[in-house]
């Protein structure tokens, strides 16, 4: 984590330390996000600049810090919230807790990948049943049943269905 801008003394001389310091849109820049994201992942205590100039309120990271940004994004796209993040980043996790985040994602992106595949298959399996038969000599309503007992009636909703049909 970066040090608490209050913590880092100002530099009123320029030094070369000062010209090595990214602005906040520099940074933005850089990593593809927008300087409001980097003032959000200040506000969670994710990302901290390391200086705020008392005059102007201008925030300024250090280069190291766009591989702790790099790594944020990263995370985010692979669906973790904001707080998980902030838990991770923070070191006060035990690693068998940080495991435990990690393996509930790792659940939550299988389920995703499962429901994506199941519908992959049920679009082939309606693409399939709608050439079957002429469509082009059917009448509208014919087609609109046609299609509503294709989509209804697929390996992956056979249960909802057939519940359906014996409740009738």
């Amino acid at each position: 984590m970066a040090k608490e801008p209050s913590e880092i003394m100002d530099n009123e001389n320029g030094s070369s330390e000062d010209s090595a310091l990214l602005k906040i849109g520099e940074l933005a820049a850089m990593a593809g996000v927008s300087p409001k994201a980097l003032r959000i992942y200040e506000q969670k205590n994710i990302l901290r600049p390391v200086k705020v100039a008392p005059e102007t309120g201008y925030r300024y990271y250090s280069p190291d810090q766009h591989k702790l940004l790099d790594a944020l994004i990263e995370l985010q796209d692979m669906g973790f919230s904001l707080n998980e993040i902030e838990l991770l980043l923070s070191g006060k996790l035990s690693e068998d807790e940080a495991q435990k985040i990690f393996e509930e994602k790792r659940k939550t992106l299988n389920e995703t990948i499962w429901k994506a595949q199941a519908q992959i298959e049920e679009l082939d399996a309606i693409a399939d049943g709608l050439f079957a038969k002429d469509m082009k000599e059917m009448s509208d309503e014919e087609r609109a049943w046609h299609l509503a007992k294709l989509v209804r009636v697929s390996d992956h909703n056979v249960h909802q269905t057939l519940s359906e049909i014996l409740w009738l």
